[in-house]
């Protein structure tokens, strides 16, 4: 049976801070390194990227590259040096520390701020979750908005049995609207949510009132303040979806060291925060 596999990445943060005594420019050429050895490996059919690939817009320290004087841009750094050693195509959607207005968002991106990826196998909806404030004159950490329910209406009035996947930087089901909870609940073609921002690898729910979908978190590539290093090493998601509805998902670690001010920490690679959903379209 054919199986199609997915990359989704999430919290690059290529910007001005360094963490772990590791350099932005080391991190990157690690995390270079590791998708290559990646896709040395296997096939990828395409790559979706959750958002927080700087830290252009920050409301702490130093505040957002984005708001020096003058401007830096590191998001445009990460899609010119970054992006194009992931699987292709590449679809990427904001965080909140992409802040941009939609046009700047554009320019920088070539891509909408939210948007439809259609597969022969699958619907991927990208949602912009952050979408309140754009283009901020202040350091400010994102607003968040409930998301777009009429993309997702969009997405399952296109054509076939597809499974439908929901992406986003973060679902905050506390703040979502009753309507995005109706149709997570009155539509099984939805079969997953998938988000980054909290820099974790496991599996939430959205909750009984919300169909009880599975919220896979993807992770980061960058930092994390967890006190369970288990929940945040860098890497990524992937999702593998065969012809037949049914799909699978597991948080992917690649070797790496981890450098602590008076140790470091080597992780062997290896799987973790797995899911298996056996029930076809």
């Amino acid at each position: 049976m054919n199986e199609h596999r997915v990359m989704i990445v999430s919290d690059i943060h290529n910007c001005h801070a360094d963490w772990y005594r590791m350099t932005n420019g080391e991190r990157m050429a690690d995390l270079i390194r590791c998708v290559e050895e990646a896709k040395a490996a296997r096939t990828y059919d395409l790559t979706l990227c959750l958002g927080d690939v700087s830290l252009d817009f920050w409301a702490f320290n130093e505040g957002g590259s984005f708001l020096w004087d003058p401007p830096v841009s590191r998001t445009a750094e990460f899609m010119e040096k970054v992006k194009p050693v992931f699987p292709e195509p590449f679809f990427i959607v904001p965080g909140n520390h992409e802040q941009y207005a939609p046009r700047d968002w554009l320019r920088i991106t070539r891509q909408p701020r939210e948007q439809i990826v259609e597969r022969d196998y699958a619907v991927f909806v990208l949602l912009d979750a952050f979408s309140g404030d754009l283009g901020p004159k202040e350091n400010s950490d994102g607003t968040y908005l409930p998301v777009n329910v009429s993309l997702i209406r969009e997405a399952l009035g296109l054509p076939g049995k597809r499974p439908v996947f929901l992406l986003a930087h973060w679902f905050d089901m506390e703040r979502e609207s009753e309507e995005f909870r109706a149709v997570l609940r009155g539509n099984p073609r939805i079969r997953a949510l998938f988000c980054g921002h909290d820099h974790r690898s496991l599996i939430g729910n959205t909750g009984p009132d919300a169909g009880n979908l599975p919220i896979l978190h993807d992770g980061h590539f960058s930092y994390s303040g967890e006190r369970d290093p288990w929940a945040s090493w860098r890497g990524w998601r992937e999702l593998i979806v065969r012809e037949d509805g049914t799909w699978e998902s597991f948080y992917r670690v690649p070797a790496q060291a981890v450098p602590y001010p008076a140790w470091s920490v080597r992780i062997d690679a290896h799987l973790q925060d797995e899911i298996q959903d056996q029930s076809s379209i």
